[in-house]
């Protein structure tokens, strides 16, 4: 059964239950039943299809996650249209890129909650410097509180919805009834770290395989809790808030903020958490600063009568108090950090997939199909092969109908029904998959030595200090890094801040450190910051042969940012703009290099 579907179920079920809840403008937390989210839904399909959006039509939703981006998609899907998330941090460029490519008919605006009150960081203000240049796009659709713009094709949320008021209900009814498995329901555009996004047609055939494989092993009831906080222009974001959580009747809390999601989770305490490494790595330093700084968490821990109280008390204090299941994905996680929660009984898991593969293809849960290192297991009915040059290959009904409009692509990533991932790796004798890097991001060093390097970044992430690594060595005679410093950890760790004090915002965060008398240079120019994390860095060097340890580095002025182009709406680090954003401290590393064996 496809989720509209289970919309309708829910709404019948359990009609006075809670759905979804969200934030006002005061930030209180209102809820809306089953029922209530159904209604929304259907008002929004009338009017849909009062605007002429037929079956295949693409309509794009350009916000962070909001009532409104969930229900505009559940419209899209009920009229059997197709959806085309677009992240709110998408510069104008990129939102004319996405739209004009999917052939979009309708934008839905919302906002992006880290705008600042900056207008060129707003999604309305981005759109209406390119709105002339949108083919295809007929009308343009504000969410509430959203700025209004002068332009004829742009129309307030309630004009919106007055225009479905003479669409009968049967005409929605008709639409839904004449779906097929292999229509597409959404297209989700890549992170685009090499070029131009592509779009990634999934059916609804792709979104109940990936459905029915996280139910095998991943069941929830009716009202458990979960927290929206992925973009929904991600694909796990995608999978979870407008489909996992329909099938399973949760109860959703939608983040006002992504940064504030762990304080949601703290008052939330959700039994499902999903989370980039980025998140997972915050709570851990918090975590591991707390157990060091105090003496009874430290010693109790190794206490047996003591041990279990401490957890319990740890768990919530980092608000899985109530987890039964996370699951980190997107990027490499950290070995020592799986082994961490593990050991304080925190459930995370690491899991591995891509846009094209409907999220999720395998992942590591409970006991004996869990091996930490390894991104688990492929999922049921799912095959997995490793080419001769150790790209992973695919094939299952969770791949991807194709890229829209892009057959050349397609033929090249599909052949013979095998996905070719782009990602490598190994398969160990038990079936555990391990991924060792990116094939487009392998680097060869001069001396034709090949090295993978994520694993390498995220081992240096370990280091308190670091926020990014950028490892640098592709033709190189050895490696070198470029570092960022985490704000937060300084003033926790250097000005002794307590965790609850410190803003989750990094702009707010530099104005406490401004507040407290310190420049962000006052570190990253220290001599004694470079030594500290030298000595650690020269410590994580034994792990690795001798072409992949990093011989110099530099700390940069600033941390990686999305608006500089440097990283992606999910925190994945872009190679070629941090090349080109950074070159002369990058060849700075060189020019006076000291000739070593690579």
């Amino acid at each position: 059964m496809i989720t509209p579907k289970h919309l309708i179920e829910n709404a019948e079920k359990y009609p006075d239950k809670t759905a979804l809840s969200f934030k006002d403008k005061s930030g209180d937390w209102i809820d809306r039943s089953w029922s209530d989210f159904y209604t929304s839904t259907k008002l929004i399909a009338k009017s849909l299809i009062a605007c002429g959006i037929n079956k295949n039509d693409k309509v794009s939703i350009y916000s962070y996650n909001r009532k409104e981006w969930v229900e505009s998609y559940a419209a899209v899907q009920f009229i059997n249209a197709s959806a085309v998330g677009v992240y709110h941090t998408c510069s104008s460029s990129e939102v004319e890129w996405i739209v004009n490519n999917s052939d979009s008919k309708i934008v839905f605006v919302g906002n992006n909650p880290g705008d600042n009150n900056e207008k060129d960081k707003m999604p309305v203000h981005r759109l209406n410097q390119i709105i002339n240049n949108l083919n295809n796009v007929e009308l343009v659709v504000l969410m509430n509180g959203v700025d209004e713009i002068n332009n004829d094709k742009v129309i307030s949320w309630d004009q919106f919805l007055d225009k479905g008021k003479d669409v009968e209900e049967s005409q929605i009814s008709n639409r839904l009834e004449n779906i097929n498995d292999n229509d597409t329901a959404s297209i989700i555009y890549t992170s685009g770290t090499t070029g131009n996004p592509k779009g990634v047609e999934l059916t609804y055939n792709n979104f109940n395989f990936e459905l029915d494989c996280l139910l095998s092993f991943l069941r929830y009831d009716q009202g458990e809790k979960f927290i929206s906080w992925l973009p929904g222009a991600h694909v796990f974001g995608q999978a979870l808030d407008n489909h996992y959580w329909i099938r399973t009747a949760m109860h959703m809390y939608i983040a006002d903020n992504p940064l504030n999601t762990v304080d949601i989770a703290k008052s939330v305490q959700p039994s499902l958490f999903i989370s980039v490494p980025r998140v997972y790595e915050k709570v851990y330093s918090n975590l591991k600063s707390a157990i060091e700084s105090k003496a009874i968490l430290k010693y109790g821990l190794k206490i047996p009568m003591l041990k279990n109280a401490l957890k319990k008390k740890l768990k919530a204090a980092a608000g899985f108090g109530n987890l039964k299941f996370a699951i980190s994905g997107a990027a490499p996680i950290n070995p020592d950090i799986l082994t961490f929660f593990q050991s304080l009984d925190i459930p995370v898991y690491e899991g591995w997939g891509l846009t094209e593969t409907t999220a999720g293809a395998t992942l590591n849960y409970w006991n004996e199909n869990n091996k930490i290192g390894s991104v688990g297991k492929v999922f049921p009915d799912t095959d997995i092969k490793v080419a001769d040059d150790g790209e992973l290959l695919l094939k299952g009904d969770n791949i991807m109908k194709g890229y829209y409009n892009n057959p050349e692509a397609t033929n090249k990533d599909i052949v013979d029904g095998w996905f070719y991932t782009g990602d490598v790796g190994r398969v160990d004798e038990d079936g555990f998959v391990f991924i060792t890097g990116r094939k487009k991001e392998i680097y060869v060093s001069s001396a034709g030595k090949n090295i993978a390097p994520l694993v390498i970044e995220e081992t240096m992430k370990s280091i308190p200090l670091i926020s990014q690594c950028f490892l640098v060595g592709d033709n190189r005679k050895f490696c070198s890094a470029l570092f960022t410093l985490d704000v937060g950890v300084i003033l926790r760790d250097k000005l002794g801040i307590d965790i609850n004090n410190i803003p989750k915002d990094p702009l707010q965060q530099i104005l406490l450190l401004s507040e407290k008398s310190h420049k962000l240079t006052d570190f990253t120019e220290s001599d004694d910051i470079f030594k500290e994390i030298e000595f650690s860095v020269n410590e994580l060097n034994k792990e690795f042969s001798n072409p992949e340890q990093i011989k110099k580095f530099k700390i940069l002025p600033r941390d990686f940012t999305i608006d500089d182009g440097e990283l992606t709406p999910t925190l994945k680090i872009r190679r070629k703009q941090i090349n080109e954003n950074w070159s002369t401290s990058i060849e700075s590393m060189y020019n006076s290099e000291i000739d070593k064996d690579g």
